[in-house]
Parts: C-alpha cells; structure tokens; sequence
C-alpha cells in the first residue's frame, strides 16, 4: 500500500537502502530500520519528528521528517522496519535524510535487520567452555561455574556488549568475552603470571554488562546501569558468588576482583589501575579487542565499491577492506 502511495505514478521498486551509498542531493526510496523515533518542535512551534535509522550493515544515518501525518497510527514507530522516500541532504558537515514519507512496514521481517557475531553462537559456547577447562585452580573453577549458572549462560549467550559501538550485535557480549580471554591467554604464555587467574579474570571482566545494558540490542543503559556501571556490578556479583566458595583463597579473591575493577582506565570508569600483570594483561586483551572489533564493524557498515570504506574519526582516516 505504502509503495503506491509513495509512487503511484512511478514504476520504481523500493530497496533495502545502504547508507555508505548514499549520495548528497540523490533521492532514495526504500527500507530502513527505525532504532529511535523522537518528536521536537521548531522554534515556530511546528512538530517534527527525529529519527535515527539504520541499514542492515548496521550504520546508521539522521532523517528529519517536518509536518508529519496527525495521526499516531500513521507515524513511523521504533523498533520496527520503515519504507521511506526522501532527499539525502548535508547538514553541518554530516549526510541526512529529508524525509518526504514513511510509514512502518511490517511485511518486511524486522531481522533482516539485526546483526549477529561474526562466529556462530555455537562455536562460541563451546570456545567459552573451552577456556574454562584450562583452568587448573579448583576454587577458580567452581567460581566460574557458580557465576555463569545455565540461567545466566541463557542471557549472556545473547547480550550486547554494548550500546552502539563495537559488540554492539546478538551475542556481542559472549564473542567480546572468548576474544577477550583467548587473547589474554595467548599473551599470559609469553610473561611470567599466573594463567588461571588471566583466563578466570577475563572470563569475568565484563559479566556486569547484564546488569548494566538492556538485553535488545541498541536499547540502552538499565537505570541501575546508568548510575552504578558494569564495572562495579560486575565485582558485587563476583564477590558474593565467591563468599559461598570455600577452597576459593581470600588472596585469589582480591586477585580476580581486582582484574575486574581495572579492565577500564579510571576515564572509561575503572577505580583503578592495573596493579598486577594479570590484571594488565587482561586490560590490553581487552583493548586490543574493542579496537581490532571496531575496526572490522566500520569496515563492514561502510565499504564501498573501490574496497575502501569512508572516515573513520577513531582511526585517523579511511580503512582498506581485504
């Protein structure tokens, strides 16, 4: 229906638009997905509605939509997949989509648009397992088994690791915590540390963000989140786990906690340094990954057709895909 109100008059067939392929002043008709839909008003009182939509290769792009239907039922809503027609425009040094109509369109499945792991969730579980059985220590093992129960494992199975950016996808946070500790535990075999701890304290690292990021992908912070953080949710449901362990040292406690606390540096939330290799290596592994992670998702939302991908601010120019 939407098709022929948009062009009923034309014979042009929507597509599933891709933002890197947009060009300034070209006119677009297709399908997008709606991941915000926010009404405003201009300083004359007019109401218009901001949204913020995204393609399937995951980018993201700012459509404006000015004298909107009155109607509720006939606005475009989140959540869902909407067919649009517009005008690309620049703004401030920014592309964005004049919106000329849009309308949700529930024949087109809204999983087109979700983005997964790049290794199934199988395969992970069964590395993520893996990992667990390198460990020698019993306390640590029944520590780990005791935290990541089979109902927790159901959640953490399919979490983002976070809002936007990189691990931002189904299962985004079970594939951050396996890279994350194969990592850390291929560099623990070159400098002297204690292995158990490195592949116990990756492992755990980020077991907060369960509390702290809703479970849909692009959702946003939980309000215990937003006022506590993942890191220390993370430590206060690490240490009561560890109370109930009793071959578990108090040292070997302090140990894990303290990777946890010191993943961050203090200006992304940690309270502290890293003050033992276990804890460093565990802190690079973990940056390591956010960066190789989020340089391989730029790659993928906006390539183009000469291989090279557009600006990326976070790593000082545009990327070659292989």
């Amino acid at each position: 229906m939407l098709n022929q109100t948009l062009h009923k008059n034309q014979e042009t067939t929507p597509e599933f638009l891709t933002i890197s392929d947009m060009n300034v002043n070209s006119n677009i008709f297709g399908w997008l997905f709606a991941a915000e839909v926010i009404s405003r008003k201009t300083n004359s009182g007019k109401l218009f509605l901001d949204l913020r939509l995204r393609d399937q290769r995951g980018s993201e792009i700012i459509a404006r939509y000015f004298d909107p239907p009155r109607l509720e039922t006939h606005l475009p809503q989140e959540g869902r997949v909407v067919l649009l027609e517009g005008i690309v425009e620049e703004y401030r040094g920014q592309i964005q989509i004049k919106l000329i109509r849009v309308q949700n369109d529930d024949s087109i499945p809204t999983d087109r648009f979700t983005l997964g792991t790049r290794c199934s969730i199988v395969q992970l579980e069964a590395d993520f397992q893996h990992l667990i059985d390198k460990i020698d220590d019993a306390g640590l093992r029944t520590l780990l088994h005791d935290c990541f129960s089979a109902e927790l494992m159901e959640r953490f199975r399919r979490w983002p690791a976070a809002v936007r950016h990189h691990g931002a996808v189904v299962g985004g946070l079970l594939e951050h915590t396996v890279n994350v500790t194969t990592i850390a535990e291929l560099t623990a075999r070159l400098y002297p540390c204690n292995h158990d701890l490195v592949i116990a304290g990756a492992l755990l690292h980020d077991i907060g963000k369960l509390e702290e990021l809703e479970g849909q992908v692009g959702a946003g912070f939980t309000p215990h989140g937003r006022m506590v953080g993942h890191i220390v949710l993370g430590m206060h449901y690490v240490q009561e786990q560890a109370m109930h362990v009793a071959t578990l040292e108090e040292a070997k406690i302090d140990d894990v906690l303290h990777i946890i606390l010191a993943h961050h540096t203090k200006e992304y939330g940690s309270p502290v340094n890293p003050a033992t290799i276990e804890a460093l290596i565990v802190h690079q592994a973990d940056l390591a990954e956010a960066h190789l992670t989020g340089f391989l998702e730029h790659c993928q939302k906006s390539f183009g057709a000469n291989g090279w991908t557009s600006f990326s601010p976070i790593y000082g120019g545009q990327l070659r895909v292989s």
